[in-house]
């Protein structure tokens, strides 16, 4: 097949509907499924159809997985991979996906690795976390085989003064991990003088922050810094950067997923791999703007740019407070590291805040001047926790100033929970 990402529409269209249909037929076999699409005419005559099947969230698949016989699956009779989702949400789910399926979510990663300037003569540094059920370090080592790139297997499971030992030893080209990891290796390698001279930054999971790529591309200034690739476990590659996408841009990775926008500007994606556990108009929790004009790489699938998660904006009684808006402030201070956490609990009918921020030096910890400076500038930048803040019912509110790897990391993927939220728990 040629590649559907530089095909005209109707052809991409007449693909993912053929595709699409065959896994309908295939879902049905399923419990969930065939309750579902019960009263639903298949196979569906065109995409926009697709809007007649109903919408699936995560709550279905820890509902339905697992805990209710399997009522998702379509087959039991066949080699599987069984993946985990729900690792910063703090409740996991399960997605199974047969052998030749995740054949496929590898190759899909690594198309979206070359598509933004990953080749095989780069030598790579994958520290990604080898962590129980998670996707990313079997994906990531696949893929850059995929490729034919020279591969340090460095991983994140070890101190990061080891993890700089290692890559000072045998000085890759090209930095592969999630956006805590890099931060702190950066970090690392500022506080010890080491020049790593990294041409390419890839990060995977969450997209980088405008903060942390500020704070990453001052450390390694030649580096070109792009996503490894957007997806989600319960449904496998989703989006896919090519060089000339920035921030959270993305391409619709055509052969692999077809990609919806609800009246709230949610994502709804519906694999076009998935046949074992199909994964069909998922709603994954992020949020979406699609990207009008054509892309100078030529490719003709649609573009669109990743917006804040739902979960990273936190609700109060009378407005509301971002991490944008957190991360920003934060970015205004030299001594600190743009990794943070917010905790918020709920003492009686009032909130209690609490930001954890990690130091960039070891000398900010203990600076009483640097956190009331902080302080100031968040309740300044931030009406939630400074003008209104009686309204919101904040009690207290406190910075924390932590060493760098003083924010608890998940301990299968090394990412960050950055909201922990008890007040409804």
């Amino acid at each position: 097949m040629s590649d559907l990402n530089f095909s005209d529409p109707k052809s991409a269209e007449l693909y993912q509907l053929e595709k699409l249909n065959h896994i309908l037929s295939i879902a049905v076999q399923a419990p969930f499924y065939k309750r579902l699409y019960q009263n639903i005419e298949l196979p569906l005559k065109s995409l926009y159809e697709l809007k007649k099947l109903p919408v699936i969230d995560k709550q279905t698949l820890c509902t339905e997985g697992e805990t209710c016989k399997k009522n998702l699956y379509t087959s039991s009779g066949e080699g599987f991979y069984t993946f985990s989702t729900g690792g910063t949400s703090g409740r996991m789910s399960f997605a199974r996906y047969s052998l030749d399926e995740f054949h496929e979510v590898c190759f899909g990663a690594a198309y979206g690795l070359t598509a933004c300037g990953i080749i095989p003569d780069d030598l790579v540094a994958n520290c990604i976390r080898a962590g129980a059920f998670w996707t990313g370090f079997l994906t990531s080592y696949r893929a850059l085989e995929m490729i034919g790139c020279n591969i340090l297997p460095i991983t994140d499971n070890q101190p990061v003064e080891k993890t700089l030992e290692y890559l000072e030893l045998m000085r890759p080209n090209t930095l592969f991990g999630i956006s805590p990891t890099l931060v702190q290796i950066a970090q690392e390698a500022t506080r010890r003088g080491v020049n790593l001279d990294i041409e390419k930054v890839a990060f995977a999971s969450t997209p980088l922050t405008t903060e942390q790529e500020s704070y990453l591309s001052a450390v390694w200034p030649k580096a070109t810094f792009h996503s490894a690739g957007y997806g989600a476990a319960e449904v496998g590659p989703i989006g896919f950067q090519c060089e000339h996408c920035t921030g959270t841009e993305h391409h619709i990775a055509l052969s692999d997923c077809i990609v919806e926008q609800d009246d709230d500007g949610a994502i709804i994606a519906t694999s076009l791999i998935r046949v074992l556990q199909p994964a069909i108009r998922m709603k994954i929790g992020d949020n979406i703007e699609w990207m009008g004009g054509e892309c100078p790489c030529g490719r003709t699938s649609p573009r669109f740019k990743l917006l804040q998660r739902s979960d990273e904006i936190i609700e109060f009684e009378y407005d509301s407070m971002s991490l944008e808006q957190i991360g920003s402030c934060i970015g205004n201070f030299k001594e600190l590291a743009p990794v943070f956490q917010v905790r918020l609990d709920l003492n009686g009918k009032d909130t209690d805040i609490i930001i954890r921020i990690e130091a960039a030096d070891g000398d900010a910890v203990d600076d009483y001047q640097l956190t009331s400076r902080i302080y100031e500038c968040l309740c300044k930048d931030i009406p939630a926790v400074g003008t209104n803040r009686s309204k919101n019912n904040i009690r207290a509110f406190k910075i924390l100033v932590v060493p760098s790897g003083g924010i608890q990391r998940v301990e299968t993927t090394g990412k960050i929970r950055r909201v922990i939220d008890k007040r409804f728990m």
